[in-house]
């Protein structure tokens, strides 16, 4: 029978081609299977690491971002207020003219308070004087101002001299005749802006904040197209920085806030690991076992190697029986 299975091609083909060729196919498509199934788990325990990392790192990223914004805004004052001023006078009745000085209320703020404690702040009165002969010939004068709080209690009071640049005939000339097209178009006017810094340093006091300024212009004959009381924050240390340089300040402080956040998520998370269900630990540490994990599976594998060595003895037992019964019939 084994010649002619040899002598059979179709037979030969099936034990030595087709046969071996279909076994190899199968291993190595069940080898392909399960390195599959392998790969696919890993990237999926990639893929979901991946997620929780970027979750955290975007959570600790904005927090970050939020804190700086909030300290900002609550450490940081409005730079600069500025208000109107529309001053008032006694006319005269007997001739043309004011019989009185020009003088003005501001109303800072309706609230309890507009200015930071303890920040200093620049209070400037902005004039916009025309180049009339009036003016030229008023020279100097003086410009008061006092802060009231609520009910008019008088926080501080200040008084600064003022007087319009003075300019040549020849200057005057040469100016009116190159500036002479924006003059006839109304672009531009004849006229200067004083800058009267009436308060360096001023700090609000937190009793009683100050809310009203009461302006006065102590010259009769001071011409004045419109006027601005200009309150500026006048900052020091981080403050200086945070407003001169605030892209760097915005940097260095998101990195210090993501530096502390970082250090306290990872506090916690140590700290409450111990708390967390069991899926979660072993999705953070498959490899890692406890004692008690090991103890069981040394204890299984002796119990396993115990049961094998018992089944082999019976084994070999019954074995050496059955030899004895045939060697006993044939005697």
């Amino acid at each position: 029978m084994s010649i002619f299975r040899f002598l059979n091609p179709f037979a030969v083909v099936r034990e030595y081609i087709k046969r071996p060729i279909e076994v190899f196919v199968l291993n190595q498509y069940l080898g392909y299977k399960k390195k599959t199934d392998d790969s696919i788990t890993s990237v999926k325990e990639l893929v979901y690491r991946v997620a929780i990392i970027t979750l955290f790192i975007t959570a600790i990223l904005w927090i970050s971002i939020f804190m700086y914004v909030g300290f900002y805004n609550i450490y940081m004052p409005n730079v600069t207020h500025v208000r109107p001023v529309h001053f008032q006078f006694k006319p005269c009745e007997d001739k043309a003219g004011i019989c009185s000085y020009p003088y003005a209320y501001v109303q800072l703020t309706r609230q309890s308070h507009i200015l930071m404690p303890k920040q200093p702040y620049r209070i400037k009165l902005m004039l916009e004087m025309p180049e009339s002969q009036v003016n030229k010939d008023l020279g100097m004068f003086m410009v008061c101002v006092q802060m009231r709080a609520k009910g008019g209690f008088l926080v501080s009071s200040s008084c600064r001299s003022a007087m319009i640049r003075y300019r040549s005939i020849l200057h005057h000339i040469m100016r009116t005749f190159v500036l002479s097209p924006l003059y006839l178009g109304g672009v531009d006017e004849e006229k200067q802006q004083l800058k009267v810094e009436l308060f360096s340093d001023f700090e609000d006091d937190p009793a009683n904040p100050a809310t009203d300024a009461y302006v006065e212009l102590q010259s009769r004959f001071a011409q004045v197209y419109s006027s601005e009381l200009q309150v500026q924050a006048h900052f020091t240390g981080l403050r200086y920085l945070m407003f001169n340089w605030p892209k760097i300040s915005a940097v260095f402080g998101i990195c210090t806030n993501l530096f502390f956040v970082s250090l306290i998520f990872i506090l916690s998370w140590y700290h409450l690991q111990d708390g967390l269900p069991d899926f979660i630990k072993n999705k953070f540490r498959p490899d890692l076992k406890t004692e008690e994990e090991d103890t069981k599976f040394m204890g299984k594998v002796k119990l396993e190697r115990e049961d094998s060595a018992l089944f082999d003895e019976d084994a070999l037992l019954k074995e050496f029986q059955q030899i004895e019964t045939k060697e006993t019939k044939k005697t």
